[in-house]
């Protein structure tokens, strides 16, 4: 019975990954109504009961048409779509807050009296329309404070900027590598919301921390031809012994032959696709993105164990995946460190409790910062792009600094 339970959960999760964006149009277009009627109600309108049905297949249709113009260059289109696609965002949490709200509302409908609420003495029609107004406005101010966070994040929020520096304890560290500095960046998404000048500003940045090694860990880019004009800007990265590369999902959607070629064309940067280089006494092992779907990597890596098992007896060994998901079978393979990206810390993370909860735990366990397994170290990078929306709420963009340590 488990078995078939945990095989059941399985495909519907597949499915679901599957039908994604098709659900995501569906659930756009009643949020926007939602959000939209609850705004009219509580203005006075008075909505027939069919406009419940009519306007959210109206907006799904409508949204199904402007669905190839999101991302039109044209400069009097551009704000426009920028502008509703953001709002389009927005109303996705906004209706699963009215939904919560109108199941809270039900429980009170049907006899759950709100924790602390004092109701004697009142008569039973007074105490419903007191209450409902009460309600009425706590809803206001939820939504209120939703939108507030999306402006935040949409402002402010997309244009910070975190340097993060972490010591990497590594055991039998060679002591000529005591300090070796590793700069990690992931998921650029170059051409989509990061323009060539402020790609010039963060190679400027990175070229200022000194790196001996710099990594990026794959999504580089969105468009093939994007390319052309942003790698030659890319190029100007500078370390002591180079810059990495590896690919991501969103690089084999563009193409990743074709992606690897004009990195070797435009930039002097070693690419990794399933392959061993040899840096100063370390071995950095790249694998290509092998990911299920959007959202599921690999756990277990096929080009892995081959590559670590070229390893020389006493070299350190980093992995660099895009997707974090072969962590445990790097480490167990005898890997030091893994640098890892993809899930860009969530986007959106609220403080919860001593640490931020972000969309990227319904991805992977591996949704942002540092892990430890068996000795080994994983980082997985915020990233320095968007995906989506251009927006960042408690979830900083990132350049990672590494330091390898020597340890017990």
């Amino acid at each position: 019975m488990m078995a078939f339970v945990a095989s059941l959960v399985a495909r519907l999760r597949l499915g679901f990954f599957r039908a994604f964006f098709s659900l995501l149009l569906v659930a756009i277009a009643a949020a926007e109504w939602a959000v939209v009627a609850w705004i009219a109600v509580r203005l006075g309108a008075r909505i027939p009961a069919a406009a419940h049905v009519a306007a959210p297949l109206a907006i799904y249709l409508g949204n199904r048409l402007l669905a190839p113009h999101l991302r039109s260059t044209h400069p009097a289109l551009r704000p426009v779509m920028r502008g509703y696609a953001g709002f389009a965002f927005t109303a996705v949490f906004c209706g699963v807050f009215l939904a919560l709200a109108g199941i809270a509302w039900t429980l009170a409908r049907l006899g759950a009296t709100p924790i602390g609420v004092v109701w004697a003495g009142v008569a039973p029609h007074a105490r419903r329309e007191a209450f409902g107004q009460v309600f009425a406005r706590g809803v206001d101010a939820g939504l209120a404070g939703i939108i507030g966070l999306f402006v935040l994040g949409y402002t402010a929020g997309r244009r910070a900027l975190a340097v993060t520096r972490l010591a990497i304890p590594v055991a039998d560290l060679p002591p000529q590598l005591d300090g070796f500095r590793i700069v990690q960046l992931s998921d650029l998404h170059l051409g989509t919301h990061l323009g060539l000048a402020e790609l010039e500003a963060h190679v400027a940045r990175v070229n200022a921390l000194e790196p001996d090694l710099v990594c990026i860990t794959g999504d580089i880019v969105d468009r093939v031809e994007t390319c052309a004009v942003a790698f030659p800007v890319l190029a100007g990265l500078r370390a002591r012994h180079g810059v990495i590369a590896t690919l991501g999902n969103h690089d084999f959607a563009a193409g990743a032959d074709d992606v690897a070629a004009a990195l070797r064309r435009y930039t002097p940067f070693t690419v990794l696709r399933d392959e061993r280089a040899d840096v100063a006494g370390l071995a950095v092992l790249g694998v290509d993105d092998l990911g299920l779907d959007w959202a599921r990597g690999v756990p277990e890596h096929p080009a892995l164990p081959a590559l670590a098992a070229s390893v020389p007896p006493g070299t350190p060994a980093i992995v660099l995946s895009h997707r974090p998901d072969c962590f445990p079978q790097a480490a167990a393979l005898g890997a030091c460190l893994m640098l890892s990206g993809h899930t860009h810390g969530g986007q959106l993370g609220l403080p919860i409790g001593r640490r931020v909860r972000n969309l990227a735990e319904f991805m992977t366990r591996f949704d942002r910062g540092l892990y430890r397994e068996r000795g080994a170290l994983l980082y997985v990078n915020r990233g320095l792009g968007f995906t989506g929306q251009p927006i960042r709420l408690f979830t900083s963009r990132e350049i990672a600094v590494l330091e390898l340590r020597g340890a017990a």
